[in-house]
This record gives C-alpha cells, sequence and structure tokens, in this order.
C-alpha cells in the first residue's frame, strides 16, 4: 500500500501495460507477445513516468491506457464466427495509442508546468526520457507499418492459416498444406490442402466428408458446376480482404503450371484475392 501511495504505483501501472502479453499468448504465438510485452510497456510506461500530473491522473490515465489496448486486442481477434485478422489489425491500432500517448505528454507538461522555467521544473529529465523512448519506437514502428500497402480498394490482405481448415476429422487425412503455394501480384497468395480419405474411401465421399467439415468450421461452401464454393468475411478493426475457398467435385482440370493430382485426392484452395 505504501508503494501505492507514494511513487510506487508507477511500477504496478507499467506492469499492467508488460502484462499484456498474456493476449498473444493465449493463442499461443510467443513472438508476438514479446511485441505486445514491449510495447505495452513503453506506452503506459512512458506515460506514468513522464507524466506530471501527478498520481490520480497519471494513474487513472495509464489503467486506462491498458484497458483500450487490451480492449482493442479483444475486439481485433474474437470477431465471432469470422476468420480472425493477423495480429497486425490490433497492432495498427496500438500503434495509433502510442501516437496519442505521445501528444497527451506533450499536453500534460505544457498544462501543468506552463509559465514554470524548464531548469526550475523536477521532473523534466524523466519526461523527456519517456518522450524520447516513446517517440523512437513509435518512428520505428511507423516506418515498418508504412511498408504494408492496400490495394487501390484500400482493402489489406492476408494469407490463409491453417486453423481455417484444420484440424481434420479422423475420417480424413492431410497429405500436405501450403498457405502460399502460388503467389500473385500485391502479395497475394493461394493456399492448397491436400487432403485424402482416412479409410481409403474414393473421391465422392472425401469430397462429402471435406465440404460437412469445412461447413461446421463457419464455411459457407455452396455447390456450383463442378465444385463446392464459398467465402468467408474477416474481422479485426481494420479492412481486410475475405477469403474465397473452393474445392472440385469431380477429376481436377490439369494447366501448363499445375498437373492435375490424383483422381482420389481433393485439393481444398484459399484465395486471399
Amino acid at each position: 500500500m505504501a508503494m501505492v501511495e507514494g511513487g510506487g504505483w508507477r511500477w504496478w501501472v507499467s506492469a499492467g501495460g508488460a502484462g499484456l502479453v498474456v493476449l498473444p499468448l493465449g493463442q499461443g504465438a510467443p513472438l508476438v507477445a514479446v511485441v505486445a510485452a514491449v510495447y505495452g510497456l513503453i506506452v503506459v510506461g512512458a506515460w506514468v513516468w513522464g507524466s506530471r500530473s501527478g498520481r490520480a491522473v497519471g494513474m487513472s490515465v495509464g489503467v486506462a491506457l491498458v484497458a483500450v489496448l487490451a480492449s482493442t486486442f479483444a475486439v481485433s481477434q474474437w470477431p465471432g464466427s469470422l476468420i480472425a485478422a493477423p495480429w497486425l489489425d490490433w497492432f495498427m491500432v496500438w500503434w495509433v495509442v502510442g501516437v496519442v500517448c505521445l501528444a497527451a505528454l506533450i499536453v500534460d507538461l505544457w498544462v501543468v508546468d506552463q509559465g514554470v522555467g524548464w531548469k526550475l521544473a523536477a521532473g523534466k529529465a524523466r519526461w523527456v526520457a519517456s518522450v524520447a523512448t516513446l517517440a523512437t519506437v513509435l518512428l520505428l514502428c511507423g516506418c515498418v507499418l508504412g511498408l504494408i500497402q492496400t490495394d487501390g480498394d484500400g482493402a489489406l490482405r492476408f494469407p490463409a492459416r491453417d486453423d481455417e481448415v484444420l484440424p481434420l476429422p479422423a475420417s480424413l487425412r492431410l497429405v500436405s498444406a501450403d498457405t502460399c503455394a502460388e503467389a500473385g501480384n500485391g502479395g497475394a497468395c493461394m493456399a492448397k490442402f491436400v487432403v485424402t480419405a482416412g479409410d481409403g474411401a474414393g473421391r465422392a465421399a472425401t469430397v462429402t466428408r471435406l465440404v460437412e467439415h469445412l461447413r461446421s468450421r463457419g464455411w459457407p461452401l455452396q455447390p456450383g458446376p463442378d465444385t463446392f464454393s464459398g467465402h468467408r468475411e474477416t474481422g479485426g478493426i481494420l479492412n481486410w480482404r475475405p477469403h474465397r475457398m473452393w474445392l472440385y467435385t469431380e477429376a481436377e482440370p490439369a494447366s501448363v503450371l499445375r498437373p492435375a493430382p490424383p483422381f482420389d485426392v481433393v485439393v481444398i484452395y484459399i484465395s486471399d484475392l
């Protein structure tokens, strides 16, 4: 309690920012979790250590920052029946939160220290260190995010993930999977999941089992001429392209670049076009 009443509240709130590591860890993404922990600590820590407004305001805003970052992650990554967006979806918003935090630190200094000389203001070194660290991280992250380009309609894209198809039921066996078997313009990828029956059943039975399985995972597959196809919208906060899936009910057509697979093998195609 004494730590909270003194300067210890800064440590506790900063730990809350680093504690955001548990969110990506819950998704089984340890590398992304490191990014969340470091960035959360820097953004929240920059405010609580650089703010000049005192414990009440500093602690309240710091806790609010943690809550906003956690809520952004939840909205981005728990979209219900939609495809979950990639981690860049929530991180781009986190970057914007960091920019807002930097602006708040500058306004906070101007409001609290208005009319007070720079050399006479206690804690200015801490403010400078906080602002410099946060500004540097935001600049570096902004350069990386700036490399991500959108198409002419402003949509972002990402390749299909294994969990959009897998795991398969026991009646089916995965032969191979490639989430970017064929690359197109603008970073487009077409995924291929090669599947066969686990008990040696024919193609018709394999297709029926696959369609039932994929529909249970949220894919609204509809029959068409020699195919089943459908698309799923992507959740998240930003504008992401939907994914389109199709598979052939009969022997697949061959092309110059892609020979037809064996008849008893069914290939699931997913495109992010």
